[in-house]
């Protein structure tokens, strides 16, 4: 699929957590809207999967340990939840084109061409926004209050999802931001550590109902194109200005938390040759962890052109998360002692997430294959991952 080259940034291990954030994160919790549990009850990696803490053990994640010897890892199992733009823009069709289904419709027809074959690897949930019928101006930003999310991640959810397509009409405006938060705060108040968690982005539209914007000076994304020419200024309010900087500080942060760190993966059905719309997507990606990486080291959004890009988009990101993540229970410091290999040939450390494998949840010791790599893996039919270790000069 062709991919956005406005903006477009190169992707490493080192850049990917700013110390920005880490500062920021200082001041969570109300103030962000980070609905965290408190440290006295939430798991530890070391509990069993949804055991709560005595008041006496430890609430602090377990710091690299390296054990030494040869191991067979086992799959993560993940939690996966959609976060679906059900804004009026989505009843337009794919490009602008007068022809052909709606991004709404050709969604639909993408999760019905892939959920059903990962359903049971993955625990799918979904929350669509903003709320059914926000088609006017009182409750265009609106989110359902009841339930949290539309569907809970479960086995055998794919025929619940796709339903919601058939029974709902888009309307209304791009609450991106707020939507994100609420599918976070629902999966970290039902935590199972034994399970990876991630949060699937898919927007026709930059992300606006912020209030708090100035609408006489912002970039207006109300009427006439994804950002067109229709000034806020008669506005008397900010919510139909672009919202990209809240939204993309609040991606980094749900993936950047040191207590529930969650990553989102960004999939964008528009048209690319608008500068502000890739760019703001791009951050986006970049922002959540997990962006498409090109063959050229580019990190980006997962662009979607055509009605093809989209099932693929999916079915890369199923895998990703079903199918080459995997657990081991050694986690040396020294990146050098550990030897991961994948149907008995050894795969490549790669930060940049082209084809090797990366750390993606140390404290846990979830490590996840990307690119070709985990393509051999999947091709392969292959269970036997193995990690040798060794632990000379480790600090564990």
């Amino acid at each position: 699929m062709t991919k956005p080259s406005t903006q477009r940034s190169r992707w490493s291990a080192r850049s990917r957590w700013p110390a920005a954030w880490m500062a920021l994160l200082g001041g969570c919790g109300a103030r962000t809207g980070l609905n965290l549990p408190d440290v006295a009850t939430f798991p530890d990696v070391s509990d069993a999967a949804d055991v709560t803490d005595a008041a006496d053990v430890r609430d602090v994640l377990l710091p690299p340990m390296c054990i030494p010897g040869r191991f067979t890892l086992t799959q993560r199992g993940a939690d996966m939840m959609l976060v679906i733009d059900r804004s009026g823009s989505m009843g337009q069709r794919l490009g602008g084109g007068r022809s052909g289904s709606s991004k709404w419709v050709l969604l639909r027809d993408a999760l019905s061409a892939t959920l059903p074959a990962f359903q049971e690897r993955i625990r799918v949930g979904a929350l669509f926004y903003p709320q059914e019928g926000a088609d006017t101006r009182l409750a265009t930003c609106a989110l359902a209050n009841v339930p949290s999310v539309d569907i809970n991640p479960g086995n055998g959810t794919a025929a619940r999802v796709i339903g919601v397509f058939d029974s709902t009409d888009p309307g209304g405006s791009t609450p991106t931001a707020a939507a994100l938060l609420r599918a976070y705060n629902y999966l970290v108040r039902n935590p199972n550590r034994a399970r990876a968690r991630y949060l699937v982005l898919a927007t026709d539209g930059g992300p606006n109902c912020n209030a708090a914007l100035d609408a006489a000076s912002c970039v207006c994304v109300g009427g006439g194109g994804p950002f067109g020419a229709g000034s806020c200024r008669r506005d008397t309010n900010g919510q139909r200005c672009l919202d990209r900087e809240r939204t993309v500080s609040e991606i980094a942060q749900l993936a950047a938390n040191p207590i529930a760190s969650i990553p989102t993966f960004v999939i964008g059905l528009a048209d690319e040759t608008d500068p502000n719309y890739a760019a703001t997507l791009t951050a986006m990606a970049v922002a959540g962890g997990r962006p498409f990486v090109s063959s050229s080291g580019y990190a980006t959004y997962y662009n979607v052109e055509r009605a093809e890009d989209l099932t693929r988009a999916f079915t890369t990101i199923q895998n990703t998360v079903s199918r080459c993540s995997f657990v081991t229970p050694s986690r040396p410091e020294e990146m050098g002692s550990i030897v991961i290999t994948a149907g008995g040939a050894t795969v490549a450390l790669d930060a940049t997430h082209r084809d090797g494998w990366d750390w993606t949840d140390r404290a846990f010791g979830e490590i996840t294959f990307f690119g070709a790599a985990c393509e051999r893996v999947i091709a392969s039919r292959t269970t036997e991952v193995q990690a040798t270790v060794e632990c000379v000069n480790d600090g564990g």
